[in-house]
């Protein structure tokens, strides 16, 4: 009877840290797709960002070229 009952708290703890290792896995693959949600939102951020004239930008950009090439 002990060694039945020793059997089953073994099982118990092994069934325990597998359903935890499980958990475990299941919020790293949410953090990993909340974390490449954010970083495809900032990367469309910067492409409207880029797709938008903007002639003071442009300006900014080809005075700091010129000035890196004197």
């Amino acid at each position: 009877m002990k060694f039945l009952t020793a059997l089953l708290g073994i099982i118990n703890k092994l069934l325990g840290l597998w359903n935890e290792n499980r958990w475990k896995q299941r919020g790293r693959q949410e953090t990993i797709k909340e974390m490449n949600d954010a970083i495809n939102e900032q990367i469309d951020l910067g492409a409207a960002a880029i797709s938008v004239p903007d002639p003071e930008r442009d300006e900014r950009l080809r005075d700091r070229f010129d000035r890196s090439r004197k």
